[in-house]
């Protein structure tokens, strides 16, 4: 009997966003869910029934006068889609 051999395509690495879309990242403040953590959502009105995505970060990262619900936000992201810098989105 012919042994059968699978071939297993290589997976692609991962790519990397443009730049340009990692340095304004859209972002409102959900609320404060779980101790010493905020929930932001992520590019809000897209995706997830035009909901965005739901971040779970470290308060510490976003500053105090920006953790109030609703206060829309711009991120700053690197590659790995970690928080660099956060500030009000004006508007």
């Amino acid at each position: 009997m012919i042994g059968l051999t699978f071939l297993r395509p290589t997976m692609a690495s991962t790519p990397k966003y443009p730049r340009e879309l990692l340095e304004r990242v859209p972002a409102v403040v959900f609320g404060c869910l779980l101790p010493r953590e905020l929930r932001i959502i992520v590019h809000p009105g897209v995706g997830l029934a035009d909901g965005g995505v739901p971040w779970n970060v470290p308060v510490d990262l976003i500053p105090p006068d920006l953790r109030m619900p609703n206060t829309p936000l711009w991120l700053k992201l690197d590659d790995e889609m970690n928080i660099l810098e956060v500030w009000r989105r004006d508007g």
